[in-house]
């Protein structure tokens, strides 16, 4: 990066400024106030090229700031979520009962165990629903987990990172109820996504519509619309390997 695109320091820190202002006007302040926050929010915009030259001053820093606010956003509700979320072992048992998802769900409950989808990715393509995914291996549940059907996923890509990265193992809950800001797993059928299933957090929750996002902020959010299997269930734990098998 040429030193004439580069940020100065004094533009730097005016430009944090501007982003306090918009991060409090949006409910975010605290975390803005958090030294290790307000670090991040200087690097980001360090790395960022200025706008070209016949933009006004006033203008371009608007313009860069709530484009790295809106990183910032994104980087909040990872980290807010992300505490919420339960770390739990990550323990494996063979399958006494083999067959999909949906023929061993019941049997697995009653083990006190989740059927387990090594690969998101796996069910993507077009007419293939998760319940039909062969399962031979389950996922021993929390201690403190009702009793009832759950499925164990692994997460594919890069979208929920700091959350969530691919190859993390989610515990899902096909019963509790979508509110927002929880993280679910839901069909997305646009787009080229026709029967890919993926994991995002809910920004906004209507009757009708759900506004889903991701981490990651290079992903743009989308809407789906809350009809049968557009959500196969709530992310309610994060399983951490090493837990052993049994």
């Amino acid at each position: 990066m040429t030193r004439e695109n580069q940020i100065s320091a004094t533009e730097s820190t005016g430009l944090v400024r501007l982003m306090g202002r918009l991060l409090d006007a949006s409910g975010d302040c605290a975390a803005y106030e958090d030294g290790n926050f307000a670090a991040w929010l200087e690097r980001e915009i360090q790395g960022r090229r200025i706008v070209p030259d016949h933009r006004e001053s006033e203008q371009r820093d608007e313009v860069l700031a709530r484009e790295v606010v809106r990183r910032a956003q994104a980087r909040i509700r990872a980290v807010r979520v992300g505490e919420s979320l339960p770390l739990r072992p990550f323990r494996l048992r063979a399958a006494p009962v083999v067959g999909n998802v949906k023929q061993v769900a019941r049997d697995a409950a009653e083990s006190r165990c989740a059927p387990w989808v090594e690969s998101l990715a796996v069910a993507a393509g077009p007419g293939r629903e998760i319940w039909d995914e062969p399962c031979e291996q389950w996922v021993e549940l929390p201690a403190e987990a009702r009793a009832g059907e759950y499925l164990a996923l692994t997460v594919a890509g890069d979208s929920m990172t700091p959350c969530l990265h691919g190859g993390d193992v989610i515990l899902v809950n096909p019963r509790k109820a979508v509110t927002r800001d929880c993280i679910v797993v839901a069909r997305r059928a646009d787009d080229g996504y026709e029967n890919g299933y993926v994991v995002k957090h809910v920004t906004r929750c209507g009757k009708s519509v759900l506004e889903l996002s991701s981490f990651n902020s290079e992903y743009a959010p989308f809407t789906i619309e809350r009809t049968p299997g557009a959500v196969v269930g709530v992310v309610v734990a994060r399983l951490v390997r090493g837990g052993g098998a049994s």
